[in-house]
């Protein structure tokens, strides 16, 4: 499919884009700042190397911001510099290092504005957005941009369909007969907030009774000892590592989400012996459990066939997911 056609009388500008990313970009910059940001991301090597090539580095505040609102649209000569100088792909693994929370709110924004795209094209369609308005903008046309003009992936495939072993993970990367897709990984959060899920509270129950508190909470993580503090962190890495694959297969594949319950159905049948077991405390049994993981063969899902997809770190992930899923329901409390 070439193209993806918006719903009518429904389009996106470029203070539409730039608003929604900026609400979900991590880092802290401000609505001029990250004019400037967005167009750094989408302008290719070479442009970068060369001096004042981001022209809108030499624009007031007050312009940049006008641009951010939408009280002025990009300037045709400032559109023209950028134009001969986009590179999609570039500006698609930016939004590619957005967290799988933002991406998926992307995708909503974009559902909006009349695209239906899977997270794991949003850096793709965003990309695509942006080049057009900035084309658009050279042309002396309006940045009203109604459809996507890049190839989108065939949907519909099955994973029984291709061979498993030609699934190769590399880095951020999937590969997958002849194509490349990028599985989003979240970035941790340096705070939990409110949001606690239970595998979070499990850690801290697991935490409180190690170090013979009666209670644990997101505000005692600073003051954990380092042996703790740099467990909590690998968990919760881990957690969101395999969570970030599961979505992934489930986004690209039919039948992914099919496979990964297999996964987790096979994990736990692998480790329940040892979570059973009796342990000093819930801490001992979370290490227990985390290091049986890492030495189980996961057999039962094609997912383990893939290569380099399910690492040590993602086996441990599956565990947490498990907690959320309520089939390990605590760490400390495991007869009630």
């Amino acid at each position: 499919m070439d193209a993806y056609i918006g719903k009518e009388d429904i389009s996106v500008r470029f203070c539409d884009l730039i608003q929604f990313m900026h609400h979900n970009y991590e880092a802290k910059a401000n609505a001029g700042e990250f004019v400037a940001i967005l167009i750094d991301a989408i302008l290719d090597d070479a442009a970068l190397e060369k001096d004042s090539s981001n022209p809108i580095y030499r624009l007031g505040k007050s312009t940049k911001e006008a641009y951010y609102s939408g009280r002025l649209p990009i300037s045709q000569k400032k559109a023209a510099v950028i134009a001969p100088r986009i590179e999609e792909t570039k500006f698609a693994e930016f939004v590619d290092t957005y967290s799988i929370d933002a991406l998926n709110h992307m995708k909503d924004k974009l559902s909006e504005y009349g695209f239906d795209v899977e997270p794991y094209e949003v850096g793709k369609a965003c990309a695509n957005i942006l080049a057009q308005i900035i084309r658009r903008r050279a042309d002396g046309l309006s940045d009203d941009v109604v459809s996507l003009n890049y190839q989108r992936m065939e949907t519909g495939r099955k994973l029984k369909n291709i061979a498993p072993a030609t699934i190769e993970r590399r880095g951020d990367k999937l590969h997958i007969s002849g194509e490349v897709i990028t599985i989003h990984q979240s970035l941790v959060p340096d705070d939990v907030g409110r949001h606690e899920l239970d595998y979070i509270r499990a850690l801290y129950e697991a935490y409180a009774e190690k170090l013979g508190r009666e209670t644990f909470t997101s505000e005692d993580v600073a003051s954990l000892p380092r042996r703790y503090s740099e467990n909590y962190k690998e968990q919760r890495m881990a957690y969101y590592s395999a969570v970030s694959i599961e979505r992934s297969v489930r986004d690209i594949f039919d039948d992914g989400e099919d496979e990964f319950i297999r996964l987790k159905d096979d994990a736990w049948h692998g480790i329940n012996t040892t979570y059973w077991k009796d342990y000093s405390d819930g801490y001992a049994r979370l290490n227990a459990v985390l290091e049986k993981i890492t030495s189980t063969t996961l057999d039962s899902s094609v997912l383990s066939q893939m290569r380099n997809l399910i690492g040590n770190l993602e086996k441990k992930g599956i565990c947490h997911i498990l907690v959320n899923d309520g089939v390990i329901e605590s760490w400390v409390n495991i007869d009630e």
